[in-house]
Order: C-alpha cells, then sequence, then structure tokens
C-alpha cells in the first residue's frame, strides 16, 4: 500500500512543479511583450488618445515608457520628444504642469476655433458660388449694375467663363 501512497505524492508535486514552471514562462513571456514606446495624440475633437502605434495622419508625441517603473531612475516619466507641429509637451522650469496642460488646451482650443472658421469661410464661399450658379446659368440675359450705377447686359462670353469659375470651385471645394 505504501507505493501507490508515494506514487500519488509524486504526482502532485509533479503538478505543482509544472504550473509554477507554466506562471513563470507566461510572466517572463508577458513582460517582455509589454510595449517600450507609447504615442499620444489629440483628435479634432479635443479626445486625448494613448497607442503603441502612431495614428495614420497628424502628429504625435513619443512617450518611452521603458524607465518608467524603475527605481532608482531620476524621474519617474521620461520626456516626450518635440512633436511636429512645434510643441514639446515639456513643462518648462518654474512652470507647474497643471499650467502647461492649461496651454495645451488652449492651443487645441485655439486650433478648433481656426478651423471652424475656415470651415465657415468655405461654406461661405460655397453659398456665393451656388448662387451665381442658379443665377446666371439658365439665363442666358444677364444683367448687371455697372460703376455709374447703370444696368448693362453681360455678353456671353464673360456669363460663360464666370460659370465655369463656379462649377471648377464648386467641383474642388465643395462638398
Amino acid at each position: 500500500m505504501k507505493r501507490g501512497f508515494d506514487k500519488q505524492g509524486f504526482g502532485q508535486r509533479r503538478s505543482v512543479i509544472l504550473l509554477i514552471l507554466a506562471i513563470g514562462f507566461a510572466w517572463a513571456w508577458g513582460s517582455s511583450a509589454v510595449a517600450k514606446e507609447v504615442y499620444t495624440w489629440t483628435d479634432k475633437d479635443g479626445i486625448v488618445h494613448y497607442s503603441d502605434t502612431p495614428p495614420d495622419r497628424g502628429t504625435s508625441e513619443k512617450m518611452e515608457i521603458e524607465d518608467a517603473h524603475n527605481p532608482g531612475t531620476a524621474s519617474t516619466y521620461t520626456a516626450p520628444e518635440k512633436s511636429t507641429d512645434g510643441t514639446s509637451g515639456t513643462v518648462e522650469a518654474g512652470e507647474s504642469p497643471a499650467s502647461a496642460a492649461q496651454k495645451r488646451r488652449e492651443q487645441i482650443r485655439e486650433r478648433q476655433e481656426e478651423r471652424q472658421e475656415a470651415k465657415a469661410e468655405a461654406e461661405k464661399m460655397c453659398a456665393r458660388h451656388q448662387q451665381r450658379l442658379a443665377q446666371m446659368e439658365p439665363a442666358r440675359r444677364v444683367f448687371y449694375t455697372n460703376e455709374k450705377g447703370e444696368s448693362v447686359r453681360m455678353d456671353d462670353e464673360l456669363r460663360m467663363g464666370l460659370i465655369g469659375e463656379s462649377k471648377e470651385y464648386i467641383a474642388k471645394n465643395c462638398e
């Protein structure tokens, strides 16, 4: 009887040893799979994204996280590289991280306002060209007021040139 008992104990020890080895290999494999680089960028809506791959379009900041959790390092985080838009994303001497973040938010807000203004201007120009087309295309006789305040008929060559210009602008710039 004692022999069967010993075999059973050996089997249990072996399964415990295999389990410990499996956990050790999984931990070693998992720790080597951790990303060493993290990219961060802000999209057009002001949402900040983090990923191990850079975005297809736009600019991003590359953050090295290799030394982030090593004891004895001078800083918990490494300084991000300069992005292509000219902002470094680093905190200057005497500046708090909160004010640096506030500056970044203000820059993002300013860029959004500029994009909105440009979009509004583009929509305005599209509306002008569409209105010009609606007025000139169906009519063979187009009248306009000259510098003297007189009503003058536009010749067909000028009218067709303006129609072509408006169609070209709408095709390139309007949805």
